[in-house]
Order: C-alpha cells, then structure tokens, then sequence
C-alpha cells in the first residue's frame, strides 16, 4: 500500500484498482429508467416505509474520452441502505471512511474522462490540469470522522496528495499527448510530459482548478453521506408522523440533488451531470452492502 518515501498519516490513500476490483466481476445490466433523485427516493421509501427495492441496473458513460472509458457501475440485487449508521452510531467512521474511498475512485475515473471529450478542454488550462492532477491522485481520508477526503486547508493532507500526483502524472499526461501535441506551441508545453517539472510546479504555485475540483470532491461525498445517514432518523419518524417523514424525505432529496448538481456543473459544466449522480447513488450504494457483508461474523 505504502511506497518508499510516501507520508503515512493517513487512513486511506490506496490504490484505485483494490477498490475497483469487486465492480468488475459485475455482469453487465441494463440501464436503469428511475432517475437519480427518483433512484434515491426509492431507496430511503425501502429503509423508511418497507417499499420494496429498485430493480437492479446499472450507470453507463459515454463511450467516447480522450481518457480511458469509465467501466459501467452496477447496481447489485439486494442493495440498499438499511444498515447506513447514523451520524451518532458507533460504525460511522468505518463505514463511511470505505463509503467515500469507494466514491473518490469512482469521481477520479469517470468525471475525468467525462471531461476530456473534446480537444478543447484542453484550453481551459486551469481546470484542465486540475482534472490531470486529480485522476492521478489517490483516494484517502483523514484520521478523524470528520475527514472523509483530501482538505485543501490540511497542508499535510495536500502534501500528501501532490506526492502521488508527483507520481502518477506522467502516464495520464501521455494518454492526451496525441491531442496535446496538436495544440499550439505556446500551449502544448503544458501537457508534455516531457515538462513535468514545470506542470507540477506550477500546479502547485496555481492550484486554483485542482482545489476547487478537489473541493467539490468533498462537498459531494458529505451531502451524500449527510443523505444515507439522515435514514435511521426517518424510520423512526416515520413510525410516529408518516407524512412529516415522506415530506422530509422529499426534501433531502430534493437538496441533496440540487447540491451536488451545482458542484459538478463547476468542475463539468459540458457533462452528463444525471448520470454521475446515477453512477455516486449505485457506488455508495454497494459500498454500503460490502461494509456490511464484512461486519458480519465469520463461521469457523
């Protein structure tokens, strides 16, 4: 997990294919026809009320990227948010610490592919080379609950963050060079991996995409988790004002959507922002079920 050199104060920080290896022994469904906030609905009526579960589906991009094409995320038979803790519980910190390592994974490999569909991403420099330096980042939380991602305002977490992007820029710099070495000369010396240096520099003296991306990072995954965790409170008002419960289910919902909508539209203004938030809803989700799957005790 560690490479030589690399800080280790943090709980997280793992490599994106230990958490995508599940998602790919996942057969292919159909896409499903509930929106996200439709989907989400469904899923807090299953806690609150008994309704029965969505059918299972899945989220697909786009099959076009100047980076690699997101692999589909699936819905699995049987998810739901039943065992979500609540923010009190005593499982919280565990299982929304694997919660939001499984959705930095998920964000770093679709919202940058979603993003680079066209050569002229290319020109918005900022954000362009924010998104290169996030997709080589790696997911991670702090050691306190209240840490689920990367703080821009923690120097440590950020050092921590340029380290693996120190190591990891080069092959997705190389992945664009066919597009940026068309670009004009006073502009292509900012993707070529043959000027690293410069491009970690100056990412680090101009961090105004990366931050902002690696801000909305984190304001997605709390309203998500804000979203999960509210449902325990829900069930329990629900057994004693049903119609309170189903208006302020509707009204989280209803929020939480709004939210995360306009901090994707900062960072993917030209993107398919419905369905990320499908692919956020079936990746938590899932991630929710195998926490639970490994609380469980084991037989001898």
């Amino acid at each position: 997990m560690d490479q030589q050199g690399a800080p280790s104060f943090l709980c997280g920080d793992i490599p994106p294919a230990v958490l995508c290896e599940a998602e790919a022994a996942e057969p292919r469904l159909g896409a499903p026809s509930s929106s996200a906030a439709e989907l989400a609905t469904q899923l807090i009526h299953h806690v609150v009320f008994d309704h029965p579960l969505p059918s299972p589906g899945s989220a697909v991009a786009p099959a076009s990227s100047l980076l690699s094409v997101p692999a589909p995320r699936h819905w699995r038979s049987g998810g739901s948010w039943a065992t979500a803790p609540s923010e009190r519980s005593a499982r919280y910190s565990a299982v929304y610490a694997r919660v939001s390592l499984a959705l930095q994974v998920a964000m770093r490999e679709w919202i940058p592919s979603l993003f680079f569909d066209e050569a002229s991403r290319l020109e918005d420099l900022d954000l362009a080379q924010g998104m290169i330096a996030w997709r080589a980042s790696r997911p991670a939380v702090g050691e306190h609950v209240d840490r689920l991602c990367c703080d821009i305002l923690d120097p440590e977490m950020m050092e921590r963050c340029f380290f693996w992007v120190e190591r990891n820029i080069r092959p997705v710099l190389r992945t664009l060079l066919p597009v940026s070495s068309q670009m004009h000369y006073n502009q292509r010396g900012f993707y070529d991996p043959r000027n690293t240096n410069r491009i970690l520099m100056r990412l680090r003296r101009s961090q105004r995409g990366f931050q902002m991306i690696l801000k909305a990072e984190e304001d997605i995954i709390t309203q998500l988790v804000k979203l999960v965790s509210a449902t325990p409170t829900l069930r329990a008002k629900a057994q004693r004002q049903p119609r309170n419960a189903e208006t302020d289910i509707a009204r989280n919902v209803e929020r939480t959507m709004t939210n995360i909508e306009a901090r994707l539209r900062r960072i993917i203004p030209h993107g398919d922002i419905e369905t990320i938030q499908r692919m956020l809803l079936v990746v938590l989700t899932n991630a929710l079920a195998e926490s639970e799957t490994e609380s469980l005790p084991r037989v001898a």
